[in-house]
């Protein structure tokens, strides 16, 4: 594929994915939060005829979204793989760059948390997990039992599956520092 394209790609599949997933927390918390409040002095036959309308808007968006964000997520996951399969156990410090013969010292152990292909299984795990709740909450024509302690549990996993979306990326761009070998010494470096 033509390398500017595949930027291209992969530019609007993270656009999509990050616009989607703010839908899925936005939504989330206006009909969690919102909607009760809002509909709290209507009479109940009001409130239910208001329920059910958000809900059909809201179940249109958590599909939609999860579609978009299991594609963009392919696409990223495809486009970073590498970066997430084969960080090395040890590295040498930027400090001093490797020499043939150099002594196992001269090399770090990189920790588990600074490795971006855990932070990713972690990342599409948890959100796997949120997105089957959100399908689960939208799924038939009666709203399932006690719905807004569901939407309150899939917010705060929302918020971790973006917490963990943060981290994989920093530990994927500390990943590829640890790659570079500065070619002057380290004082003449500009930061």
């Amino acid at each position: 594929m033509i390398p500017i394209l595949w930027i291209l790609i992969d530019l609007l599949s993270r656009y999509l994915h990050i616009v989607c997933a703010t839908l899925l927390v936005g939504g989330t918390l206006f009909y969690e939060m919102v909607v009760p409040i809002a509909i709290d002095e209507l009479s109940t036959p009001q409130q239910l005829l208001v329920i059910a309308r958000a809900r059909w808007v809201f179940k249109w968006i958590v599909w939609l979204s999860t579609a978009t964000i299991v594609i963009s997520g392919i696409i990223s996951t495809t486009n970073h793989w590498k970066q997430y399969n084969s960080e090395p156990e040890r590295i040498y410090r930027l400090d001093q760059p490797p020499r043939m013969g150099a002594a196992p010292e001269a090399a770090v152990k990189v920790p588990p948390a600074g490795r971006a292909g855990w932070w990713w299984a972690a990342h599409a795990s948890t959100g796997l997990v949120a997105v089957l709740i959100a399908l689960s909450l939208t799924i038939g024509k009666v709203p399932p039992s006690q719905p807004i302690r569901w939407m309150r549990l899939n917010l705060v996993i929302l918020l971790l599956v973006m917490f963990l979306a943060t981290a994989t990326r920093h530990a994927r761009l500390q990943s590829d520092q640890r790659r570079v070998v500065p070619s002057e010494p380290p004082e003449m470096r500009e930061f």
